[in-house]
């Protein structure tokens, strides 16, 4: 089987998360014909089964930072946007709203946060670029 990517694993914990969610609701549903035993077997999945959620979840952000080399390349061409934005702008607030932008990408690469990492590069591209 080949290699998933960061955009399979990602849907893949959000199907996890679905069964969770479905497991949840047929507990709610039977909940006074179940016995405790089977309660207590079905709390166990669910749990199990939303941490494997979770760590998919994990697993793609890691394989997103391993697709880096694209990352740090589209966040050298935002920093230049930037900069050209800075230089040609002379509205305080868009100066205000791209400079809090860099600040949230500036802690998101302290942090090594790929969740944050690209969802605050996407900002700041958002920012510098509203129409794109």
């Amino acid at each position: 089987m080949p290699a998933l990517t960061a955009e399979q694993v990602k849907e893949l914990s959000k199907q996890f998360f679905r069964i969770v969610t479905s497991l949840g609701q047929f507990r709610e549903d039977n909940w006074e014909t179940l016995t405790k035993s089977q309660h207590q077997k079905l709390s166990h999945l669910q749990r199990s089964i939303y941490s494997y959620s979770d760590d998919l979840l994990a697993l793609s952000s890691v394989l997103k930072l391993k697709e880096v080399d694209s990352e740090l390349t589209e966040m050298n061409q935002v920093t230049d946007e930037v900069h050209q934005a800075l230089q040609n702008t002379q509205r305080v607030e868009k100066v205000i709203g791209i400079a809090a932008k860099v600040v949230m990408l500036g802690g998101a690469v302290v942090s090594q946060s790929p969740l944050a990492i690209i969802s605050s590069l996407s900002e700041l591209t958002q920012e510098v670029n509203p129409e794109t």
